[in-house]
């Protein structure tokens, strides 16, 4: 039942819709039609500070003027892997606001506040999305061996190997290591778990619905442990609500990228580069 959605609304945690001043939720806004839509969303995924992840995403790493794309790849790379997150966190929040919908319209005044129903694609946009952003790690680490290897040979295996390398530059160096140990460790658990173990659930793709003031909100529940590696060791109770974690590393891969791009030798290579096409 997804559809377009309103002009002026906005789309809370849990994808509850609110169009202009309609209901004061105490939740965040995670994305909003009141600011530019790029071809390819529904709607302008914002930060904290209101500003599109979108547009923050698609100008980053861009090079105005004739140039080789091959010089570019390592850059171009890490935009890609950006705008595939936020591909599959659009798709997330869409699936969540079709749950909110179809309750709203089904129970519009109904005594009962919670519920629950079955969506697959839901935990399918989560698995993929967790690839995606594990690869702007692993595209942001190509960038800096591009600029900051120390030689032609070892070439860092992974982020891991990236964030203990005396070569890269501080401060950055420590906003990796702090994102990495922050973000990225628990986020390569979880994708590990899709990847070589199993699915985040707990053998159903069960959606939860509840009440905020009159209208309802999903809940889907990550793991709090991915590092067990095993469905039977999960830990749902206490893990993180799946919309509200996904968007938070998306919104942080977007600093983080950004911070990156903003070295002095990355920034250089960006802005002054000469080559024709």
């Amino acid at each position: 039942m997804s559809g377009a959605y309103p002009s002026e609304s906005d789309i809370f945690e849990h994808g509850i819709i609110a169009t202009g001043s309609e209901i004061q939720i105490p939740l965040n806004v995670l994305a909003t039609t009141r600011l530019p839509i790029y071809s390819g969303y529904d709607f302008a995924i914002v930060d904290s500070d209101g500003s599109s992840l979108n547009e923050r995403a698609i100008q980053l790493a861009q090079v105005n003027r004739p140039h080789a794309v091959a010089d570019f790849y390592e850059e171009s790379d890490v935009r890609y892997c950006l705008l595939a997150t936020l591909y599959h966190l659009n798709q997330l929040i869409r699936l969540y606001t079709d749950g909110c919908r179809l309750f709203d319209s089904t129970y519009p005044s109904s005594n009962s506040t919670e519920g629950n129903f079955n969506n697959p694609r839901v935990f399918y946009e989560i698995d993929a999305l967790l690839g995606s952003a594990k690869r702007v790690y692993e595209s942001i680490r190509k960038v800096l061996w591009k600029h900051y290897a120390p030689g032609p040979q070892g070439r860092w295996k992974s982020i891991r190997k990236a964030v203990e390398s005396p070569d890269i530059p501080e401060p950055f160096r420590s906003e990796l290591r702090l994102s990495w140990d922050t973000y990225g460790e628990t986020l390569a658990d979880y994708r590990n778990c899709v990847a070589h173990y199993d699915p985040l659930t707990d053998g159903a793709t069960t959606c939860w619905m509840e009440r905020y003031e009159d209208r309802w909100g999903m809940t889907v529940k990550l793991p709090s442990n991915p590092s067990a590696k095993s469905r039977s060791g999960y830990n749902f109770d206490s893990g993180p609500e799946a919309l509200r974690y996904c968007h938070s590393i998306a919104a942080h891969l977007v600093d983080l990228s950004e911070q990156l791009t903003r070295q002095s030798t990355v920034s250089q290579h960006l802005n002054a580069h000469s080559n024709s096409s």
